[in-house]
């Protein structure tokens, strides 16, 4: 993600309906899958482990998107025995930086037979490492969520290592721009679980319009990924 930028009518914020996920720090990106046999290898049960060419920066818990070949001559990527690869997954482990367990979500994954490929992309949010201090994406508190409780945020954080000391700050605003954003009451984190380095903040009333996380300080340049769900 780019540093924070104020929303236009050209390219408005992205409104924070209930159950809706935004990253404010995280970027969606596309990592190339190694060559067949090797890059794709699904076990009889349906989970499939994937290689990348290089370091994908993926979060356990995340979904993955396994599409189109990198120079595509269908819709899937190269399989040995002919089953389907194509479609979406979640993250359960990562053994390297160029490695991650999958387990499928489609119905239609979860019933392929054991097979080998690869070539293609898998697609996931890859953690970023900011230079501090400094915004992540904003995001606007839709009044909609009202419809379904108090009008409130979760944000979630996570390093990719130990961060050492840092500070990330919940900023909100009532008009998206730079200088009238503010940290709320109790919203400086600076402290993450010492095995998993990642934290948890519930705001559960705010009536300002507009949100985002700041890094402001970090001691470590490790990687760092940052969620708001309304």
């Amino acid at each position: 993600m780019p540093n924070y930028v104020q929303g236009s009518l050209n390219a408005p914020l992205q409104g924070l309906m209930r159950g809706v996920v935004g990253y404010s720090f995280g970027a969606l990106t596309a990592s190339t899958i190694t060559a067949s046999p090797g890059g794709l290898v699904r076990a009889a049960g349906g989970n499939v482990t994937v290689t990348t060419s290089a370091n994908h920066n993926w979060q356990i818990g995340n979904n993955v998107y396994i599409g189109l070949q990198a120079n595509p001559t269908g819709t899937e990527p190269a399989s040995v025995g002919g089953t389907r690869f194509g479609g979406n997954y979640t993250i359960t482990a990562i053994p390297s930086a160029t490695t991650a367990t999958l387990v499928p979500v489609d119905d239609a994954l979860r019933h392929q037979a054991p097979d080998t490929g690869g070539t293609g992309t898998a697609i996931s949010i890859a953690v970023e490492s900011p230079a501090p201090p400094q915004a992540g994406q904003a995001f606007a508190v839709n009044s909609t969520m009202l419809l379904s409780g108090p009008l409130g945020f979760a944000v979630d954080g996570k390093f990719s290592a130990a961060p050492g000391a840092f500070e990330v700050d919940i900023q909100v605003a009532d008009v998206d721009a730079d200088a009238n954003y503010q940290t709320i009451s109790n919203g400086n984190v600076t402290t993450v679980d010492a095995t998993n380095f990642t934290f948890h903040f519930d705001c559960t009333w705010i009536i300002a319009k507009f949100v985002r996380a700041k890094l402001l300080t970090r001691t470590n340049a490790v990687g760092f990924v940052c969620s708001i769900r309304g």
